[in-house]
């Protein structure tokens, strides 16, 4: 019996099972693989062959003895391919080598050169490697190199990230300070949302930083940042409430009568506006964008209106021209009737809408017709009165011939002789009297100086003055009939005044 040779154990039925899943894995690695070899993918066939490899190794002898002869075929077809594609690759490997000692000697921005790197590295091993150990070290150095100014950029930007970072933790601690010390109720909304603005900003720009020691940071801004938009968003929908109120009112004015009345509430509540608040700035430029347009509507009346009003005076400047025209026409000396007709016409336009400067031009025509219908009447009564003075030396004139305002003029003035008469309305023509009067002329112009007369009857009462002079001639001395060349004096010196 001690000679005999001891039976192996039974196996167990747990590592029978487990034998035959890593068979069954290993046929279907397998499978995998010759497909992989097939269709020339050395990268892929590499990594299963390597699965493949573990897979074997993990079976028994007697479970192992099937697969040894088909993997030892597939290791001999792995080397042939990797050969095959080394061959084929060994130029675009060379040419890889070439771009990357290229790079290596230009001055790129370091961000640039690395990421430009790092495709040449890609495609390297998008290539399958080498099995070239000189080509790969040649690789390999190049890629070194180019990598060497880089080194010192990226060192940098590593303690520029940690200063940005401290930095987002000064905000932080800003942050916690401002909130801690706000009065909401007494607060300036426009410097907290600034403070909210600028927080944000300054986060931003402090950039970049390490992502994991940024986290918990980034999750103490935004919770200090949502206790700070809760306030301000609370105060914004307050204050949108309000405008809100404004655009309505402005919508009730678009067809609010009387317009001015409309336009001046309309201001009022553009005062108003400029009062409010903070607000959301897509919401207010919403609101700001339907109150412009009713705002917009309300002014677009009163711009109809002075259209309106536009056109009305054009047509009325029109009118009043051709009326220019036409009076412009009339001069002094004719007829008192077309004088007056022009004059009625003329005031007739004051009830047009007229522009300024046609107004003006109205009244400055207005005032010449008055000036020649004046100077034409005046004529006319001077004629009158010469037929009169005439009509003095044969008698008294009868009562219907002599104006009735006369008899009142003449009691306003005292009674002087025919030659004093005569003189005085020389004197008051400028007329110059004979030889014979001359000191006696002489003593009258003292006389009037001495009344202070002398000065005030040359122009406005100049012809006043000559009418109490002809009423006097006329009504009061009813004597002896004037001498007939004291009347022709008077007369010459009527004719003078008319002549002026």
């Amino acid at each position: 019996l001690a000679g005999q040779r001891k039976q192996a154990a039974p196996a167990k039925v747990e590592d029978l099972e487990k034998q035959k899943a890593i068979a069954a894995d290993l046929d279907a690695t397998i499978a995998n693989l010759e497909a992989a070899l097939e269709a020339k993918q050395l990268k892929e066939s590499r990594q299963l062959f390597k699965t493949a490899q573990q897979q074997f190794k993990s079976l028994d002898h007697r479970n192992g003895k099937p697969f040894q002869a088909r993997m030892q075929l597939l290791t001999g077809q792995l080397r042939e391919l990797g050969d095959w594609l080394g061959f084929a690759t060994e130029p675009k490997q060379i040419a890889l080598c070439e771009q990357m000692e290229h790079l290596a000697k230009q001055p790129i921005e370091p961000e640039a050169k690395a990421e430009r790197i790092k495709e040449l590295q890609n495609e390297w091993r998008n290539l399958g490697g080498s099995s070239d150990r000189e080509l790969w070290s040649r690789f390999k150095a190049a890629s070194d190199k180019a990598y060497e100014p880089c080194k010192e950029y990226f060192s940098a930007k590593s303690g520029l990230k940690r200063a940005n970072l401290e930095t987002r933790r000064a905000i932080c601690a800003e942050l916690e300070t401002f909130l801690a010390n706000a009065d909401w109720t007494s607060i300036d909304w426009k410097a907290a949302e600034k403070i909210h603005l600028t927080a944000r900003q300054e986060w931003k720009a402090a950039w970049p930083v390490e992502f994991r020691e940024n986290r918990q940071v980034q999750k103490h801004f935004d919770s200090l940042l949502k206790q700070l938009e809760a306030p301000l968003d609370e105060e914004r929908q307050k204050n949108e409430a309000l405008k809100q109120d404004i655009v309505d009112k402005a919508e009730a004015l678009i067809d609010h009568e009387p317009l001015q009345d409309a336009m001046n509430q309309a201001k009022n509540l553009q005062s108003d506006w400029k009062a409010i608040g903070i607000t959301r700035h897509r919401e207010d430029r919403k609101l700001w964008q339907a109150f412009r347009k009713a705002c917009d509507q309300i002014f677009a009346r009163r711009d109809a209106q002075r259209s309106e009003q536009q056109q009305a005076t054009q047509a009325a400047d029109d009118a009043a021209g051709a009326v220019l025209q036409e009076t412009q026409g009339i001069q002094r000396g004719q007829d008192v009737s077309a004088l007056s007709e022009a004059l009625t016409t003329l005031n007739n336009l004051q009830t047009l809408a007229l522009s300024s400067d046609v107004k003006e031009r109205v009244q400055e025509e207005k005032r010449r017709l008055k000036k020649a219908l004046a100077d034409q009447q005046m004529l006319q009564d001077i004629s009158t009165w010469q037929s009169l003075v005439l009509a003095r030396t044969d008698g008294q004139p009868e009562p219907e011939q002599v104006p009735r305002h006369w008899p009142e003029l003449a009691a306003l003035q005292q009674a002087y002789d025919h030659s004093e008469l005569v003189i005085r309305a020389e004197i008051l023509s400028g007329v110059d009297s004979p030889a014979s009067d001359q000191q006696r002329r002489m003593e009258i112009q003292v006389q009037r100086l001495a009344e202070g007369m002398g000065s005030s009857e040359q122009n406005t009462n100049q012809i006043v003055e000559l009418e109490k002079l002809v009423a006097n001639w006329c009504l009061k001395l009813s004597g002896q009939a004037p001498d007939q060349a004291l009347a022709e004096r008077l007369n010459n010196a009527l004719a003078a005044v008319a002549s002026d």
